[in-house]
């Protein structure tokens, strides 16, 4: 059990990365409507919340989100969501502890230390799967970088 845990947050982390990678700040209209079509219309874009995640999901007041993306596969709904905070890592890290423990996400995996968190597991009861993994930029002093995976099982 214990690997396939190790398995999906190396997988997220795949994901996370190849994401962050093949984003472009070149301001063509390609560029804008690849975007577009990744979260289903112009204006949700940017700055925006994915569709299907949860709505109860908390948000820094600050979030930058640079990502955002909802999908419907198999009948299954999924959101991916990546944004920026300038809240310390110690007030991330209660907020999303605190959050994830009311979830009662079952064969959950936590790895949190002064620099990075890492969420996962699933509420059977709600039929959902998260993960959440973040941790501070070193290109940029005083910003928490957090990656949302959430999808239907």
């Amino acid at each position: 059990m214990r690997k396939k845990t190790w398995i999906y947050i190396g997988l997220s982390l795949i994901l996370a990365a190849a994401l962050s990678a093949c984003q472009s700040s070149d301001n063509s209209p390609a560029s804008s409507n690849a975007e577009a079509a990744q979260s289903g219309s112009p204006e949700s874009a940017v700055n925006k919340r994915p569709e299907y995640l949860p709505a109860d999901f908390p948000l820094p007041a600050d979030a930058q989100i640079s990502t955002s993306h909802s999908g419907l596969a198999d009948g299954k709904k999924s959101s991916l969501l990546i944004f920026t905070t300038k809240e310390s890592m110690s007030a991330v890290t209660e907020m999303y502890t605190e959050y994830f423990k009311k979830q009662n996400l079952d064969e959950s995996a936590q790895t949190i230390d002064d620099k990075n968190i890492i969420i996962q597991g699933d509420n059977l009861d709600k039929n959902e799967s998260w993960s959440l993994i973040g941790g501070a930029l070193a290109s940029s002093e005083g910003v928490v970088e957090l990656n949302v995976t959430w999808a239907e099982l």
